[in-house]
């Protein structure tokens, strides 16, 4: 059987993850007299929201901060060494 012969159908090829290559959304009826240049705004907005790569920016981010925290703590002792180094000699 044949069926979504007169779909409209959005393949997003670039998905950015690493797991999936390919994506393909169906428009519902209603929606499919939007042009193509907010239907393909629509696919890229739910993609981004759904996929990997938006938890795993997030997650890189948290580490950099603890990154920066942490040398930030190793200078800021560093230089508090230093100076009471300095005081008693």
């Amino acid at each position: 059987m044949v069926k979504g012969v007169n779909k409209t159908v959005i393949e997003v090829n670039n998905t950015g993850s690493k797991m999936f290559e390919k994506i393909v959304l169906y428009v519902t009826p209603e929606y499919g007299n939007l042009s193509a240049k907010q239907l393909r705004r629509a696919a890229s907005n739910l993609v981004l929201s759904f996929d990997e790569v938006k938890s795993y920016r997030s997650l890189r981010s948290r580490e950099k901060k603890k990154k920066i925290i942490t040398f930030s703590a190793i200078g800021l002792l560093t230089s508090a060494i230093i100076v009471t180094l300095l005081i008693i000699l």
